[in-house]
């Protein structure tokens, strides 16, 4: 949901210093301590600069940043720990939104994530890996709301919703029915502000990003719900892969993130770097159903198709 907003006018990072959470609040977040793997020879993977993947990021906690010059954030942990398997090292390169993907498109840098969603698309234009987890509209609201699993279209009903200008689930929030009011911000901050002080009954907003505002901020006595998917709100309540794009040339690149990718989460790795961030719901590793890669870029085996269909490199050994 994040990318699919260009006309979205506020920054994350101007968000988390509003809510307490600049410099301060990222230094007082523990590093992954992870142990370093040593292997007797590393696969030959050539990147923009050598024993390195670089990483065109936004910048935007809890999913990307930097921490006095060190990755940090739930994509560049675990990238971190790919990359340590195949004898690599990830440099971080921060710009905004638009150049993101355009810097990996043209093979100015190796790789990008950050709650990029999969679309069509995109996946003719860059090589997309697995979904690093799935996301969609949460619902805010404060902890004393008896909902406790998730929230409905009809649990709407009679109750005033926020979100912010210009996001992609507002048409389907107007179409609500029975709503009392929908209004929208132009900064997440009022409008958590009007649901922490009961002027505001639900908001719909970035999903990752308010969960690591809750875990910093429990004062705000705030919880955030998935939305049941209902096929007559599809944009308010259905959900997407969110991916990491590699260099559309480098085909090896992409074998050994994606199939390290996969090793994160058959080992169940994906949810606790996540769970460091407050993004604990286990609705994001919940995969979609159907999938709408099929057919597209994977097949139903999940092997790769389309633009970039290709003989995969065996990377396992460095995986096992």
């Amino acid at each position: 949901m994040t990318d699919d907003r260009p006309s979205r006018p506020f920054s994350r990072r101007h968000v988390l210093q509003a809510a307490g959470l600049g410099a301060a609040a990222l230094g007082g977040m523990a590093p992954l301590m992870v142990p370093r793997h040593a292997f007797a020879q590393a696969p030959e993977i050539q990147t923009l600069e050598k024993g390195f993947i670089t990483a065109a990021c936004t910048g935007e906690m809890p999913l990307t940043g930097d921490r006095g010059g060190e990755p940090i954030g739930t994509d560049l942990d675990m990238l971190e720990l790919i990359a340590d398997r195949l004898g690599l090292k990830v440099k971080v390169v921060l710009m905004g939104f638009p150049g993101v993907i355009e810097a990996v498109q043209s093979g100015r840098a190796d790789w990008f994530g950050g709650n990029f969603a999969w679309n069509p698309m995109r996946s003719k234009i860059l090589q997309l890996t697995d979904a690093v987890f799935y996301t969609g509209a949460y619902v805010i609201m404060r902890e004393d709301e008896p909902f406790t699993d998730k929230v409905s279209v009809a649990d709407l009903n009679g109750r005033s919703i926020g979100s912010g200008t210009g996001y992609s689930v507002v048409p389907d929030m107007k179409k609500v029915p029975g709503t009392t009011e929908v209004k929208l911000y132009d900064g997440i901050d009022p409008c958590l502000r009007d649901v922490i002080a009961g002027r505001l009954d639900f908001a719909v907003l970035d999903a990752p990003i308010i969960d690591y505002i809750i875990l910093q901020n429990p004062n705000f006595k705030l919880k955030q719900l998935p939305v049941v998917p209902d096929p007559a709100f599809s944009t308010l309540t259905g959900k997407f892969s969110a991916i990491w794009g590699i260099d559309p040339s480098n085909t090896d690149l992409f074998d050994a993130i994606n199939q390290g990718l996969r090793w994160l989460h058959r080992s169940g790795q994906v949810g606790p770097i996540m769970s460091q961030y407050g993004i604990t719901n286990p609705d994001y590793l919940v995969p979609m159903d159907p999938d709408p890669r099929i057919g597209v870029d994977r097949d139903e085996a999940g092997n790769i198709i389309g633009t970039f269909e290709h003989e995969q490199r065996d990377f396992s050994q460095y995986f096992a």
